[in-house]
């Protein structure tokens, strides 16, 4: 949607910012990349040049010297990490926590017709889709880009905005992110930034949504009433 004053888009990544997922997720990882190339990799995503699910995997294969078999190493982890992931939700019930407030602060968001939203992770879509319906933010129906769309960061999110906005142009462009990758594309781009989380330092910054009329505020939007 969008008014006179013109469209705020407001893209989310997912693990950490709006799921509490970060942890398992990046055990899974590990795990899949294990069983698939026999290869011990850490968890420090920062290291990688790309971090997305496909991005850090591409840089595996470089490094391995395995580019003979990309497409098929791709397919072959992506499916294992699938089933890795579906496990773990079966083993609790299909439940995830959200980030605390996440759906709250999605739900004030929906209220304001300049805003339209959108999501923009580097999770492959399939886990992507599973995690945000285990943790019930799947009920928002938002557009959604994903490491399944591109390799980079900066491109999944030109693919989120594009899918939010048909055609239409933003004013103003907010990411709300965990990550010193998900600041550093949004700098690239020119959007404006919202770290979730204690893990990158920034002058907007909330541990979690709770904080729900400030956060409204730094976006310059008024909370809705009776809220």
């Amino acid at each position: 949607m969008g008014t006179a004053t013109g469209i705020h888009l407001v893209l989310f990544d997912i693990d950490g910012t709006l799921v509490d997922s970060d942890e398992f997720d990046s055990e899974l990882y590990v795990q899949a990349v294990r069983e698939v190339l026999g290869i011990e990799i850490g968890d420090d995503w920062s290291a990688y040049r790309n971090v997305t699910d496909g991005g850090i995997l591409d840089e595996i294969i470089d490094n391995a010297g395995l580019t003979d078999g990309r497409r098929r190493i791709h397919a072959e982890v992506k499916a294992v990490f699938a089933g890795l992931v579906s496990d773990y939700l079966d083993e609790r019930e299909g439940q995830l926590p959200e980030i605390e407030g996440a759906g709250a602060f999605m739900t004030a968001l929906e209220s304001h017709p300049e805003v339209s939203m959108a999501l923009a992770t580097g999770g492959w879509e399939e886990t992507a889709r599973m995690k945000l319906r285990a943790a019930g933010l799947d009920r928002y129906c938002l557009p959604l880009a994903s490491g399944s769309d591109a390799l980079t960061r900066t491109e999944i999110m030109q693919i989120a905005e594009k899918r939010a906005l048909d055609g239409r142009k933003a004013s103003r462009r907010t990411y709300f992110g965990d990550g010193i990758w998900d600041k550093r594309a949004s700098e690239e781009l020119g959007y404006d930034f919202i770290a979730i989380g204690d893990k990158v330092q920034h002058k907007a910054q909330y541990p979690d949504f709770r904080a729900k009329a400030a956060i409204l505020k730094a976006l310059r939007l008024r909370t809705p009433a009776g809220t």
